[in-house]
């Protein structure tokens, strides 16, 4: 379903010459972040974001899930999807 993204993460990741775990990581958390969501890519919004990344917090993820969850989104945002991420 989000195919076009997850490529689009792979070569943004891969220009910046990050770790295929990272790459992996990175489509494994924006697909749960997608799924949670609902929404087609085109209709985030960074209040998304937001939502996401507190409910997580919320729900007691450790500090490092966090921050790989926060990781991923912002790559997301800034580099595929080219939004301002004012975080």
């Amino acid at each position: 379903m989000y195919k076009d993204i997850f490529e689009s993460i792979r070569n943004e990741a891969e220009k910046r010459n990050l770790r295929e775990r990272t790459i992996q990581l990175y489509c494994s958390d924006v697909s749960y972040f997608l799924r949670w969501i609902g929404k087609n890519v085109s209709d985030l919004t960074l209040e998304d974001a937001e939502s996401f990344l507190t409910a997580k917090r919320l729900e007691g993820r450790s500090p490092e899930t966090h921050n790989h969850y926060r990781s991923a989104i912002k790559f997301l945002y800034k580099k595929v999807l080219k939004t301002v991420w004012d975080a």
